[in-house]
């Protein structure tokens, strides 16, 4: 812990005269804060100061929660926040609190303010309002409640008490702070009997204590982990339940770097299922889903005839291709089941858009037409599946095996406009593939540096005058071509000019002068694009001397291709990983014509270097008249763990000092008048 904290810490135990955080020494399990302890922790807590004056602190945040055998589950909470700056007043002054009626339903059982004099303020639950939660592409039937506080001043506390009941998907995940009848009439958990949840230790603000308890019927086990850290932790036998807790105290905020990782992948949680295995959780899902797939005559008729004449990979890519061009992700709900059930796909047919479950089972509908072996899959786009089998996915893709008994990934979500058939920025995800006979979990595939390649070539001539004339050609594969294309369809040509003007990104003056590309849904090759650029004045110098920059070290269009490039990376060193778009191999070769007579004295250095997660390579070639080089970059992982930052960053920084390193050119004499 920090020396302020450290401070506060014992002042505040020393104050109380008990450690407050330790378990009690009375045999049972940890139970809530008194009302006496809760007022002498916040009486304790110190100020902004003590914590690098943080706009609240958290004194306390801990739950119990109850399951039930069929795996619903009830949860009391109780979070106190004191206020520290104006800032925290702001942010405490209206609870506003999202949740899916289809899947829980809770209610405030008291909200509380704890003056600074000493005084308790009930704030009345007949002032929560409830409305719409404003929606925009997935429009589920989500609601929000608001409940307004009265006036809280620096120094006040806001003690919350809540009751809810039911399950959280991992991406509807909603806060605890959900004012509403806990009536538990259409309420079931996903998987019958099962019961299965994360919990994070670390929030945007310190915490100061931190319990979460878990009473389960004896004849439930669960399995549990402790991941990115540790926690206290014990089990107790409570009758016919045991009680699992975990505690924490005095954690810090979140500390963000740049780019990071997911915080779910590098800050304390607890992952906790009695689901015994990714078998079982595999086979629920196929179960669940198998009857959404039948197709009817209209998309019979809409297969056979995208795939006329085809062989099979062909006709796979076109289904999938039709599928991702032609469903519009937006979503509608369904009502029950809404969230981890997808929909038949006649209906996604019909509707013409759906969301990502949605989209998975519209090609697999079309797959199995031509016969083929498809299954949803379960992921989690941008960050980890850890290995309990609890529910830790955000995506559903589509699966399929192949003849020799191996799988493939598909996933049209990602592919329109798009020659990929699964996302090169999903590489190593966790996956479930919902199967008959059950899959483990297992990761998507690694994407090589040269699947996303860009190599571009460039023949540049540099006038007397220092004008500068571009033809370039770039070839582009994987991630770079599907940005191509996206952005290459995006506008009107006349504004699409303007819009890659916009990304040339070679000189301020810079104009294309002719643009041409593939076509954005050609997808039987790669993408490639040709320009011809002009830059009045690009050299800067006087008669005998001219400076300038390599052209194509500029990096021209690197918004669509490199940008992930260019974050800033300014720290020396990192505590948490680095996260890269993709994988990349970018290969430059550029030839510069000079003006008769004129001699390059100066120019960037030759250089190399390879780290564990990517390498740079540059040569340079002054001639007669003419200046050639190449330069090639490799990332070789798309998350940079912080061992290997040191490397990445020096790949980084050679490459930004041969970009912005000068071409100093020397003019013939003139001959004496």
């Amino acid at each position: 812990m920090s020396s302020s904290v450290s401070r506060r810490y014992h002042r505040m135990t020393a104050a109380l005269g008990v450690a407050l955080f330790v378990f009690p020494a009375v045999a049972g399990p940890p139970g809530p804060a008194t009302e006496e302890q809760i007022k002498e922790m916040i009486a304790a807590a110190g100020d902004a100061g003590d914590y690098d004056n943080a706009p609240l602190v958290c004194v306390l945040d801990e739950a119990d929660v109850y399951v039930q055998a069929s795996g619903l589950s009830t949860t009391e909470s109780c979070r106190v926040i004191k206020i520290l700056t104006d800032a925290g007043i702001r942010s405490q002054s209206v609870l506003i609190n999202d949740f899916d009626p289809d899947t829980n339903r809770a209610t405030f059982r008291s909200v509380k303010i704890h003056r600074l004099d000493g005084e308790v303020e009930e704030v009345p639950l007949s002032e929560v309002v409830a409305q719409p939660t404003p929606q925009g592409m997935m429009f589920w039937g989500g609601e929000q409640h608001l409940l307004s506080v009265p006036r809280l001043g620096i120094g006040d506390a806001l003690e919350v008490r809540i009751s809810k009941i039911g399950f959280n998907i991992a991406y509807l995940d909603g806060s605890p702070w959900t004012p509403c009848d806990p009536d538990t009439s259409g309420l079931a958990p996903p998987m019958e009997g099962h019961w299965f949840e994360v919990t994070a230790f670390q929030s945007g603000y310190p915490i100061i204590k931190k319990r979460y308890s878990v009473h389960m019927p004896s004849d439930m086990p669960v399995q549990y982990e402790v991941y990115n850290g540790s926690l206290r932790s014990s089990l107790w036998f409570d009758g016919e339940t045991h009680v699992y807790t975990f505690m924490d105290e005095d954690i810090a905020p979140v500390k963000r770097e740049s780019h990071m990782v997911a915080t779910s992948d590098c800050t304390p949680k607890v992952v906790m299922a009695t689901v015994p295995d990714w078998e079982t959780k595999s086979r629920w899902f196929h179960g669940v889903n198998e009857p959404q797939f039948a197709a009817d005559d209209a998309v019979r008729a809409t297969v056979a005839e995208i795939t006329e004449g085809l062989d099979e990979e062909e006709a796979i890519a076109a289904c999938l291709h039709w599928v991702a061009d032609n469903i519009r992700y937006y979503g509608t709900s369904r009502g029950p089941r809404e969230g981890f059930t997808l929909h038949r796909g006649i209906e996604t047919f019909r509707d013409r858009g759906g969301v990502c479950k949605d989209i998975a089972g519209m090609l697999i509908t079309m797959l199995r037409v031509l016969g083929h072996e498809v299954y949803p899959a379960l992921t989690m786009a941008g960050s980890r599946v850890e290995a309990i089998p609890a529910d830790q996915f955000n995506h559903t893709i589509t699966v399929m095996r192949n003849r020799d008994g191996s799988f493939r990934i598909l996933d049209p979500t990602w592919c329109p406009s798009s020659r990929e058939l699964w996302s090169s920025r999903e590489a190593l995800q966790g996956l479930v593939y919902g199967t008959p006979e059950g899959q483990n979990l297992t990761l998507s595939p690694y994407f090589s540096p040269e699947y996303n390649r860009l190599h571009a070539a460039a023949d540049s001539t540099i006038s007397a005058d220092g004008a500068l004339h571009m033809s370039i050609r770039m070839d582009v594969a994987g991630y770079p071509g599907t940005y191509l294309r996206r952005y290459a369809e995006r506008d009107p040509k006349p504004e699409k000019l303007a819009r890659f003007e916009g990304y040339l990104n070679i000189a301020p003056n810079a104009r294309i002068e002719r643009l041409d590309h593939i076509e954005p849904r050609d997808y039987s090759r790669d993408g490639w694009l040709e320009m011809a650029v002009a830059a009045p004045r690009y050299a800067a110098g006087g008669d005998d001397r001219q400076m300038f920059r390599l052209p194509l070290m500029r990096h021209p269009l690197s918004y669509l291709f490199t940008r992930d490039l260019f974050y800033g990376f300014n720290e020396k060193e990192r505590e948490f990983g680095l996260r890269m778009r993709a994988t990349r191999f970018v290969r430059y070769e550029e030839t510069i014509r000079l003006p008769d007579g004129w001699s390059c004295v100066t120019y960037p250095e030759p250089c190399s270097y390879d780290s564990p997660s990517a390498s740079v390579q540059f040569e340079i070639t002054p001639g007669d008249g003419r200046l050639t080089y190449t330069f090639e970059l490799t990332l070789k992982d798309h998350i940079i763990a912080p061992d290997d930052y040191p490397g990445f960053k020096k790949v980084i920084d050679m490459m930004h000092e041969i970009g912005d390193g000068w071409v100093v050119c020397t003019a013939p004499e003139r001959p004496a008048s």
